[in-house]
């Protein structure tokens, strides 16, 4: 019985990586001024597997969808350097969520504090790191050329771009999270 279990698990699992895989093709700019940014809506199956099978599934989720993404796309540089950013998006997804459902989400008006949470975390983390690790990769290693200093990159494209992310995907989640009945959710 419990191989079973564990067979509808990682079954489940690869359902959902497989969603969020064509989910990322479904992206579009949201910024006019920094068109290589685009939002898409592969968290939002990573975040239903978080909150019906917990942390690790949502983790698994992630790094099966990333390696389909990767062996589809090609083994290029900037593949893995946007893969990479991918991945940290999805751990501050996954982690301030299941923080938020442990400690604070007990009613609707409290998920509004959970997805500002993760908008502003978000917003935080990844300019942190693009200014520090994920820019300086594609201006160093792929030959990215910036037309306006990097800090201002950050400051008006990077930042807005993943302050919105953050509570585009997180209301869109928010809200699918509470049509789904409670015997669902873990």
């Amino acid at each position: 019985m419990k191989n079973n279990q564990q067979l509808k698990r990682q079954v489940f699992v690869a359902v959902l990586a497989a969603i969020a895989y064509l989910l990322m093709f479904i992206s579009f700019p949201v910024l006019p001024y920094v068109p290589f940014l685009k939002l898409d809506f592969a968290d939002i199956p990573i975040l239903i597997g978080l909150f019906m099978l917990g942390p690790s599934a949502a983790v698994e989720t992630t790094v099966l969808k990333l390696f389909l993404y990767w062996m589809t796309m090609g083994f290029s540089v900037i593949e893995l350097i946007g893969l990479s950013s991918s991945l940290v998006v999805s751990l501050v997804f996954i982690t301030i969520f299941w923080l938020g459902k442990k400690y604070v989400l007990k009613s609707g008006y409290r998920s509004i504090l959970v997805v500002i949470t993760v908008a502003l975390l978000l917003t935080v983390i990844m300019s942190i790191l693009n200014y520090l690790v994920f820019m300086p990769l594609y201006i160093n290693v792929v030959g990215f050329h910036l037309g306006i200093p990097l800090a201002k990159l950050i400051l008006i494209g990077i930042a807005p771009f993943n302050l919105l992310k953050g509570l585009i995907v997180g209301t869109v989640f928010t809200v699918i999270i509470n049509v789904l009945p409670g015997r669902y959710v873990k």
